[in-house]
């Protein structure tokens, strides 16, 4: 009785290590200040409907709904933190688009138990300068990491929704 009771004191305190795994490794002012330095301009919106909502759930899924697509903007760059479900748990990164290619990818928020090497810049900048292609594809593969293919899927989607979101702003020309 006294093994059993210290085996399911261990399994409680491995499983508590694991269910609190969200590291937290850039603060939205943080990022925000990465993207725009001192001068972050005002937070616009655009609004869920007609192309906007067509174009996020084509790319994300049709369950992805959102009332605003949120983002910053300042001249041709505009900056969009947006969250997706790695395997089990949300993943939040930033994405800093100018002149319609994407500038900087930085994982603010990562919550799951594995792959967790998106977040290292080895990983991340892979997506530097990529466009999207015509089906909303990017122009570039990325690189898998082992047994992170669902992460490393959830950063191309997120990173595809940064760049159509981008493209339907109105002061921004990407054609």
């Amino acid at each position: 009785m006294k093994n059993f009771a210290k085996i399911l004191f261990i399994l409680t305190v491995f499983f508590s290590f694991n269910a609190s795994s969200e590291e937290v490794f850039l603060s939205k002012e943080d990022f925000l200040k990465i993207a725009f330095e001192e001068d972050i301009p005002r937070r616009k919106g655009l609004r869920f409907k007609d192309e906007v909502k067509e174009t996020a759930q084509k790319i994300m899924g049709r369950n992805y709904k959102k009332i605003r697509m949120k983002y910053w903007r300042q001249d041709q760059k505009t900056a969009w933190i947006l969250e997706r479900i790695g395997k089990v748990e949300l993943i939040t990164a930033g994405f800093i688009v100018e002149n319609c290619r994407i500038s900087s990818v930085h994982v603010l928020i990562y919550r799951e138990t594995h792959g967790w090497e998106v977040k290292y810049p080895s990983f991340r900048d892979q997506f530097i300068g990529i466009n999207m292609l015509e089906g909303f594809k990017l122009d570039k593969r990325i690189d898998g990491i082992s047994g992170a293919t669902l992460s490393v899927n959830s950063m191309q989607k997120m990173t595809r929704l940064a760049l159509a979101m981008n493209s339907l702003v109105p002061e921004i020309n990407c054609k």
